[in-house]
């Protein structure tokens, strides 16, 4: 109810904004003026008397006792009226609520009213992005294991939980059923702890179902107690990984038109028929006839279309593996594998092709029958018969973006979903920015060109207390080499390799590309093989496992007790020879080059290495070889060829093994 002033002039419509009587802003004085029009009062200021007949004394202000008002602005005190006060900027702060350091509104801001908005929402805006921040920081807590974090988590990605109780012979038992549109998940617990996990997909074909049990055994093995781990340590952190791409499908999925289960699915089954069809060939090839499955198998993986997996390395969904180190030494199954992760987003703008759902991405017979005469003499190697599934339409009655951006006018209530494939790269490849930029654009998506990061500096970041690097790099490292002699005795050399950058070229890290057929990703294969081995080859002499080379003036020959002991646990002996120095120049433009300088019995030597698309090795310079020697009367060994050279770069895959190698078989000779 509006409060009547002293004049008794004021109209019942300016009554409304009139704080309550007894107040600081009671506008006796000036009648003719409301409280807040632009012809009111530029200045209140109240007095003595008026703060000590006020309700709103400071014993009660704002409900906080003994006058504990929350902000240290001498405005706000005296103020029944909080609306009152913020409108002369001296809103409550929020110390007084425990959130320190997210800033108060209490001071005074200059230019009146709308000054006083301006810094409460510049205020406002500071506390979000504050509270989101501690929510980031929040969200990379997964929880530990336990009936309630499960729970917990599950509903946290968006999916619906239910408890159901059972009784039986072994005791009790309860199940948390987890549930979205197009999955159910069953997890059992008894007395807390974890006894079966059941994944099935109600709505999808039996492509989508036959992956259920390899997947389900992935979630058990997330949830399994290992032997270092109690209730009180063990974290959701992998099953919680697994957990959010099974929700990221299921979320985008608008069933029963839209099941991206069954759109991954359908890419996986194209490209496994494309991968079984690939090894036949080999073993009809001639050399690789009597290896076995599993060698065939990585050949075509690094040599051909990839390999697709589907629940793979405790990973839920599809992989295609196209490289693995070591991959020439047959019989290692535990090395770095490199893969394209095919997963599923939202279709952030227009420009972007939306998905399909389809088996038949590759026709039957894998291979062209009557291919075009431009397309054999362009492709060195079979002509792959693509398809090209029919679009995949929803029932909807308003276009979506993938229909603006064709500009095609759908029937009424169909439109295309707002889904698109992504792939990701695991782990990122770098790559030169011209190659990047193919890639991209035979994606059909656009490359950022306002990245400058060189090539060089993303391979082989610069270490702390490292030079800048300028017009030329160079990158002086230190590593120890695992060397085995002819006894079978292993001896661990240290190596001062240095590594030069004539030409800087710029270069981008590839993590995730959206693309709409699986034609671009096994097209792009042979190049990111290529710099997966450099990548490998310069991380051995460069990487995480080199260090700065040290000092002149230090004592290095003195070993500590840390070598002696990684030397006694790798069952070898540290070489006392002085560390062997050799050069590395790294050249991308406009082929990939490897040069390598060494001392060879007292003069320079330089090998020159090109790597090529899948990661193939080939010598175009040498001056260590001739030609027309042979190692006659030096036992049953035979002389090294060109060849050689580059298939023992590509066996050992590192500069300081083949190193070593070529030295004690040339020095010997």
């Amino acid at each position: 109810m509006a409060t009547p002033t002293p004049g008794g002039k004021h109209p019942a419509a300016q009554a409304v904004a009139t704080p309550p009587i007894s107040t600081p802003f009671s506008t006796s004085n000036h009648p003719s003026h409301p409280t807040f029009s632009p012809h009111g009062p530029r200045s209140v200021v109240p007095s003595p008397q008026q703060v000590k007949k006020s309700p709103a004394n400071s014993n009660t202000l704002y409900g906080y006792p003994g006058g504990n008002h929350p902000t240290n602005s001498s405005f706000g005190q005296g103020y029944d009226s909080p609306n009152a006060a913020m409108a002369l900027g001296n809103a409550p702060g929020l110390e007084g609520l425990g959130l320190d350091g997210i800033g108060s509104m209490g001071t005074p801001i200059p230019g009146g009213v709308g000054g006083a908005l301006g810094g409460a929402r510049a205020d406002e805006d500071e506390r979000r992005r504050k509270l989101g921040v501690v929510m980031d920081i929040l969200k990379t807590n997964k929880g530990r294991l336990s009936e309630a974090g499960l729970e917990r988590l599950a509903r946290r990605v968006g999916l619906e939980c239910l408890w159901e109780a059972h009784m039986g012979s072994g005791g009790s038992t309860r199940t948390l059923i987890i549930a979205g549109n197009a999955l159910a998940l069953d997890i059992d617990f008894a007395e807390n702890v974890v006894k079966k996990v059941s994944l099935s997909f109600p709505e999808s074909p039996e492509i989508v179902t036959r992956h259920t049990e390899k997947a389900g055994a992935i979630l058990l093995r997330d949830l399994e107690f290992r032997p270092n781990e109690s209730p009180l340590t063990k974290m959701l952190d992998r099953f919680a990984a697994n957990l959010e791409r099974l929700a990221q499908l299921d979320k985008l999925s608008a069933i029963p038109g839209l099941n991206c289960h069954e759109a991954i699915a359908g890419i996986y089954e194209s490209l496994e028929k494309l991968h079984k069809w690939e090894v036949e060939r080999l073993k009809d090839g001639g050399e690789m006839i009597e290896r076995d499955g599993d060698e065939l198998e990585r050949t075509a993986m690094c040599t051909k279309s990839g390999k697709p997996a589907m629940h793979t390395r405790d990973r839920l969904g599809m992989s295609l593996d196209y490289w693995q180190e070591k991959r020439r030494i047959w019989g290692r199954t535990d090395e770095k594998v490199w893969s394209i992760l095919v997963e599923c987003a939202s279709l952030p703008a227009l420009g972007y092709l939306p998905i399909r759902i389809s088996e038949n991405w590759i026709s039957a017979d894998i291979q062209k029958a009557d291919p075009p005469a431009e397309d054999m003499l362009l492709a060195p190697g079979p002509i792959l018969d693509w398809l090209e599934p029919e679009n995949t339409l929803l029932p909807s009655t308003e276009p979506s973006k993938s229909d603006a951006m064709e500009g095609v006018e759908q029937a009424l209530g169909q439109k295309y979903p707002e889904v698109m494939f992504v792939a990701k790269f695991d782990p990122p490849v770098i790559v030169p920015y011209s190659l990047a930029a193919q890639i991209y654009h035979s994606t059909n998506t656009t490359i950022d060109m306002f990245q400058t990061t060189t090539f060089d500096g993303l391979m082989i970041p610069v270490l702390l207390g490292e030079p800048t690097p300028g017009e030329v790099r160079t990158v002086h490292r230190e590593v120890t080499v695992p060397i085995f002699t002819r006894n079978g005795d292993k001896i661990l050399r240290v190596h001062q390799p240095m590594l030069l950058v004539e030409k800087i070229d710029y270069g981008r890290s590839l993590t995730e590309l959206p693309f709409s057929h699986p034609r671009q990703l096994v097209e792009m294969l042979p190049a990111l093989r290529q710099y997966a081995f450099l990548s490998t080859l310069l991380g051995k002499s460069f990487g995480v496992s080199s260090k700065p080379v040290p000092k002149e003036n230090k004592q290095i020959n003195r070993k500590s007790k840390k070598a002696e002991f990684a030397a006694f646990m790798a069952k070898g002996a540290i070489s006392e020879d002085r560390p062997m120095r050799y050069d590395v120049a790294l050249q991308t433009q406009p082929t990939l080059q490897l040069r390598v300088g060494f001392q060879l019995k007292g003069r320079d030597a330089n090998v020159l290495f090109e790597i090529k698309l899948n990661g193939v090795v080939e010598v175009v310079g040498q001056n260590i070889l001739n030609t027309k020697a042979r190692n006659e009367g030096k036992g049953f060994q035979k002389a090294l060829t060109v060849a050689d050279l580059g298939k023992m770069l590509e066996i050992s895959e590192d500069i300081g093994i083949w190193l070593e190698f070529v030295k004690g078989r040339l020095e010997q000779a």
